[in-house]
């Protein structure tokens, strides 16, 4: 009788966990690497060799929530299994950042660079026409790249997370490079409100410097004082447009930045970028 109740019972929690299995197979992922972090990971390593005592509670808290979710994955309650994965995730992190690699903080910079370089070019391009965009399934790989970035990132291997950030970079620098040969980054568009059409020039202001930051080479010689003095231009519009944003003066922030932007667009050429 007693193991027909815990039949029962047991069948009933899986009934009750029925859901949606379309995410199943990226809970599953999660909990992957979080199997690969608690295997034989170098921050895991380093943590461990650390010998503290609340940094070893929190790497076993992270294995007991990594095989529950496992559990619960296997019962199909996917939405438990995913909180269970990010919990442990969470826990295994604040582990790592006890006793953290000293090479860690340069490291760090250099990913919080590449992320904030894939934002502002992400951003730039979706303000594009549609013609101009990259297609769907371009997107979405570019989507799954920076999330294994993050994800990477999460564990302590800000190396790691750069080197998987730069093919996107590189990719969405050069479909810029393409869009600012052709034609400026910058079209007519109907906005809600002088703020949003504030934004939208100002992202296409982000968006040239950010392409300017990434050039490796020297731009040449003979435009170099122009390219110094267009920027040194674009610099001094671009906080003028920001005074009178922040005083919600539209009409006058609007124009600036637009001077702005042609400003930073003329550098942007001068130093090389075309089609």
């Amino acid at each position: 009788v007693v193991m027909t109740l815990l039949a029962l019972g047991s069948g009933a929690q899986a009934a009750n966990c029925d859901e949606d299995q379309g995410k199943a197979p990226q809970v599953a992922q999660r909990i992957d690497l979080l199997a690969r972090l608690l295997d034989d990971s170098e921050p895991l390593r380093r943590a461990e060799a650390a010998g503290d005592a609340e940094v070893l509670e929190k790497i076993g808290t992270a294995r007991k929530s990594m095989t529950d979710a496992r559990a619960a994955l296997e019962s199909g309650c996917i939405a438990e299994a995913s909180s269970l994965a990010s919990s442990g995730l969470k826990q295994a992190t604040m582990a790592f950042r006890k006793a953290p690699d000293k090479g860690a903080p340069r490291a760090r910079e250099a990913y919080e660079e590449a992320v904030q370089l894939s934002t502002s070019f992400l951003r730039s391009l979706e303000s594009q026409p549609a013609q101009q965009q990259l297609g769907a399934e371009d997107l979405i790989g570019i989507e799954r790249q920076i999330e294994r970035a993050r994800s990477t990132a999460s564990s302590g291997d800000y190396v790691e997370a750069t080197r998987l950030l730069t093919p996107v970079n590189d990719r969405l620098q050069r479909r810029l490079a393409a869009i600012l040969g052709n034609k400026t980054l910058y079209y007519e568009k109907d906005f809600a409100t002088g703020a949003d059409e504030y934004a939208y020039y100002k992202e296409q202001y982000d968006g040239y410097v950010m392409l300017l930051r990434t050039r490796q080479d020297e731009p040449p010689f003979s435009a170099r004082d122009r390219i110094s003095a267009l920027l040194d231009s674009a610099s001094g519009l671009h906080h003028e447009a920001e005074s009178e944003a922040a005083a919600e003066s539209w009409d006058d922030a609007i124009i600036k930045m637009q001077d702005a932007v042609n400003h930073v667009e003329q550098a942007a050429r001068a130093s090389g970028f075309t089609y």
